[in-house]
């Protein structure tokens, strides 16, 4: 970011990542405006901070030195035609954010195919417990989005959706296990695999938990391949997964100089991230949770911790994009064939139409050959009769299952 912009509008700000940026520049004191097709939560914070938000085409909103999209505007969107008209830069959010990470003194970027925010909000605890002047960008909401551009560290979430986390150069990078994901933007696993081998080779140090997934990257020097940490730690965070995410931010904080009874303090007093294992409130007599598991792995893994603590738990899983139904058809009717008490939502499509893959419909009725006990729920008043009078109930998912299990929450 080497030219100084003024005013910058954002598109697609109603994302996570997206509204973090849109409201740091703001705290900055640049002028900025956001545009997304849908409101949400996300517009709402970025209005209670005093920035204009939009749902509809804008003209005073092309009145700007930049913009930044994120994946899902589409090249015929009426703001990008406006401003490529009027010759302002246009640049993709992996792009920008890469700008912000080049004025750190030192980047800390986690990638992984599962549990990136889990560790890099780790990192970013025990770095701040230490008394570490650090910033971050973390794709769950942990923290506020912090830029302050004097600080030591920034520690950042690094996704490879559309290659995005080719955009950052980071000093320590952190790979948290490699499968097949997002093959919507890669043309095998082979490549997926060759775009994870180039992010870790930027970074002088370089952390990888050691498992099966990332034995490909045995072949690079100077890997340093983390196994379960031996600090007798007592986490409140469950599951095996979270084992291994606490290894890896160990291992980073080792590196960085933490103390081990700093690092134990914070590991231990560390609550999680939102939509991880996330407890919400009551619906009847229900302990209602939320999980944002979307991937086979993940959801395998969360069902299986939050089994052993509720025995006969109801499971609500909404599909997250008909792309991502279909390329894991197979592995979702293998996690879901022996879970009891279980109802497929209506998908989120986010960016996707359904001619790109399959429904949430579709993927109950593969799963009801195998497990007929499967219920389908197309709105919540279906759902509702799903949910049993007592007992424990997880709503996992990536999409706005969070925001239907907090309405549940809300009738009490």
């Amino acid at each position: 970011m080497n030219k100084k912009f003024h005013s910058i509008l954002f598109l697609g700000a109603g994302g996570v990542s997206m509204h973090q940026l849109a409201l740091a520049m703001h705290n900055l004191g640049l002028k900025v405006y956001c545009y997304d097709a849908q409101k949400n939560e996300y517009l709402q914070l970025l209005e209670k901070n005093g920035i204009k938000t939009s749902t509809k085409f804008e003209k005073t909103f092309l009145n700007v030195d930049l913009c930044v999209a994120s994946g899902a505007i589409k090249q015929d969107n009426k703001y990008i035609q406006a401003l490529k008209f009027k010759n302002v830069e246009i640049v993709d959010r992996a792009v920008f954010l890469g700008w912000i990470c080049a004025k750190f003194k030192t980047v800390i970027a986690v990638a992984g195919t599962h549990g990136k925010s889990s560790t890099a909000s780790l990192i970013y605890e025990i770095l701040r417990i230490n008394g570490e002047k650090v910033s971050c960008h973390i794709g769950a909401d942990v923290f506020a989005p912090r830029f302050n551009f004097d600080d030591d560290y920034l520690v950042v979430e690094a996704c490879e959706y559309n290659k995005s986390f080719l955009s950052i150069y980071p000093n320590i990078a952190v790979i948290t296990n490699v499968e097949a994901e997002h093959m919507d933007c890669y043309k095998n696993l082979f490549s997926l695999k060759s775009a994870f081998s180039t992010f870790i080779k930027r970074a002088k140090f370089r952390f990888v938990y050691n498992e099966k997934s990332t034995n490909f990257l045995k072949r690079y020097k100077n890997i340093n391949f983390v196994d379960k940490t031996d600090l007798k730690l007592k986490p409140k965070i469950l599951g095996e997964y979270n084992l291994k995410n606490i290894s890896l931010a160990v291992a980073v904080a080792k590196q960085i100089g933490v103390t081990d009874d700093v690092i134990v303090r914070a590991v231990n007093n560390f609550n999680g991230v939102p939509r991880r294992y996330e407890y919400l409130g009551k619906y009847k007599d229900n302990k209602i949770y939320i999980d944002y598991a979307h991937h086979p792995t993940e959801i395998q893994s969360f069902i299986s911790t939050f089994m052993l603590q509720n025995c006969s738990a109801q499971i609500v899983f909404q599909p997250h994009t008909y792309s991502r139904t279909k390329n894991f058809l197979k592995k979702f009717i293998e996690v879901f064939k022996t879970v009891n008490n279980l109802c497929i939502f209506k998908e989120y499509p986010a960016r996707e139409t359904s001619n790109m893959g399959l429904s949430a419909y579709q993927l109950y009725l593969k799963i009801k050959k195998i497990n007929p006990l499967v219920e389908y729920a197309e709105n919540e008043k279906q759902l509702s009769k799903f949910i049993k009078s007592s007992g424990a109930i997880a709503f996992v998912g990536a999409g706005d299952i969070n925001l239907i299990a907090k309405k549940f929450v809300a009738k009490r």
